[in-house]
């Protein structure tokens, strides 16, 4: 049986795989109490275990240093979870997929902007509702005549699936939105009421009103940022006096280079940045 530490911050959906799936294998699965995000996965001995610095991560007892949430939670699950055979794990592997490359991308994309993660755009936001609806007949056709994914219990196929739609029962898939997919929402409402997910989840509220783009908590979340690149412009015309009071007549001439205005002028040297970084 699995043992270890997983390091994660908060009400991480993607952590939940592994958490729910260590409910229902038996694995002694704790969070690390005193993780910070932004701080413990930056730290010099973080990333000697986890070189991308991204969580969830998990170091098991024996030493192993994990990644991705798909593979730790296979890593603390069992067969039954995983695929009893080879073809209920290939049928496993099957919706571990689809959850990551059908669902999440459009669940992100619609529901981030109206947590304030990230900025709104109307086009995308509608290709990804779109997105949805497609997944959720997908999954709702095929839970017509099964009551889970892959055979007659649950799975990590389940689990997986369950995890990457939270984020839309949550907050966008009001009553109208969600009714056509009776099967879907039925399966849904199983899984998270069953005591291994509650454990980790906690009781679920199902969205009742559509969430939408905030525009005051975007610009709260991310003021802080915009107001600092507004200070390192500030200092630029007083910058500009002092040259003016101290120039010698005979370097008159070296006035026109100045007028380029060098948009990395502000930059010490050495220090300008390149493409892409941020």
């Amino acid at each position: 049986m699995a043992s270890g530490t997983l390091y994660t911050f908060p009400d991480n959906f993607r952590a939940f795989k592994a958490l729910i799936a260590a409910q229902y294998s038996g694995a002694d699965v704790k969070i690390s109490p005193g993780f910070k995000f932004g701080e413990t996965n930056k730290s010099k001995s973080f990333l000697e275990k986890f070189p991308l610095g991204k969580v969830p991560a998990f170091e098991s007892a024996s030493g192993d240093c994990l990644f991705e949430s798909n593979a730790i939670a296979q890593y603390v699950s069992n067969a039954q979870l995983m695929g009893a055979n080879s073809r209920d794990a290939a049928f496993v592997q099957q919706w571990i997929n689809f959850a990551d490359n059908e669902v999440l991308p459009a669940s992100c994309t619609w529901v981030f902007p109206c947590l304030g993660i990230m900025q709104f755009n109307k086009q995308e936001t509608e290709k990804a509702k779109e997105q949805v609806k497609k997944a959720l007949g997908v999954l709702n056709g095929h839970l017509s005549k099964r009551t889970f994914l892959v055979g007659e219990r649950i799975s990590q196929a389940d689990i997986s699936v369950a995890c990457n739609l939270l984020l839309l029962y949550k907050h966008v898939l009001d009553p109208s939105f969600r009714a056509p997919y009776i099967h879907t929402n039925r399966w849904f409402t199983t899984l998270v009421n069953q005591p291994q997910f509650s454990a980790v989840i906690g009781p679920l509220k199902m969205c009742s009103k559509m969430a939408e783009f905030d525009s005051k908590k975007f610009a709260e979340l991310h003021g802080q940022t915009a107001g600092s690149g507004k200070k390192e412009k500030q200092p630029k015309p007083a910058a500009k006096k002092k040259e003016k009071e101290a120039e010698p007549e005979e370097e008159e001439e070296e006035e026109k280079p100045r007028e380029s205005k060098d948009p990395f002028a502000s930059f010490p040297k050495g220090n300008v940045p390149k493409a892409g970084e941020t």
